[in-house]
């Protein structure tokens, strides 16, 4: 039984990860903002009792971070797989265009903050119990608007674009640091994907479809491919 950290978990992708983990036959503790506001993690809780762990996390609070690993070591021995999910489009203002003319200094401080300085500090955290896993796995999830080798479109996206290349060069820098320690580590691009965040609504994949082929990465993942950026079908994408 794989030990598996989910951030982000409440809904949209992070929700699937725990909902198909858990029916895989996996333990799952899964991190979000004020889990007990959620019905339908409540609900899961009610049905896997002893695979389902909730914890308090606030992603951009240390402080939080430092008390959710607390409770985890407090639960499990070591982490197989952790998986970075939680992210923001979005910053201080509510909707922006994020087009030249239209920047905005606190969105990309909170955009960085989360979608960036969020998955290594967790990571750093966690790091004791991941080494402790069985052939662990560092998951980042990433976007393809990230990938400044497919960078082609015209304007807008500055902040989400960049913090997702940064979070890629964590990506490979944690890979090169971990490799020793036979941690693989690796950015996916999950698709575009019908959820709760913004600009989704015409999306083509459904968050089932997203995580059943992310997962099928991950149960085919080894050291080999550590430091690599790849898809949710498993094509392996430009940095």
């Amino acid at each position: 039984m794989r030990r598996i950290l989910i951030t982000g978990s409440s809904r949209g992708l992070g929700f699937e990860f725990v909902r198909q983990l858990l029916d895989n036959g996996d333990k799952i503790i899964a991190c979000n903002r004020n889990p007990s506001k959620y019905p339908e993690l409540l609900e899961l809780k009610g049905k896997f009792q002893d695979r389902l762990i909730l914890v308090d996390l606030d992603v951009s609070d240390k402080d939080s971070i430092d008390n959710a690993f607390t409770i985890v070591s407090q639960e499990v021995e070591g982490l197989d797989i952790l998986i970075n999910n939680a992210g923001i489009r979005f910053g201080a203002q509510e909707k922006y265009n994020d087009e030249l003319g239209k920047l905005y200094k606190e969105n990309f401080e909170r955009i960085f903050s989360v979608n960036t300085i969020a998955p290594v500090l967790i990571i750093e955290r966690f790091l004791p119990l991941i080494k402790n896993g069985e052939n662990p796995i560092i998951i980042n999830i990433s976007s393809t608007s990230g990938s400044i080798g497919r960078r082609s479109r015209k304007g807008g996206g500055y902040s989400y674009s960049a913090s997702k290349a940064a979070l890629n060069m964590i990506t490979k820098a944690l890979s090169v640091d971990l490799e020793e320690d036979g941690i693989t580590v690796v950015s996916i691009h999950p698709g575009w994907v019908k959820t709760t965040m913004e600009y989704t609504e015409n999306a083509p994949l459904t968050t089932y479809e997203s995580i059943k082929g992310i997962r099928n990465v991950i149960d085919n993942l080894s050291i080999e491919e550590t430091g690599k950026f790849f898809d949710w079908e498993g094509n392996e994408l430009p940095w």
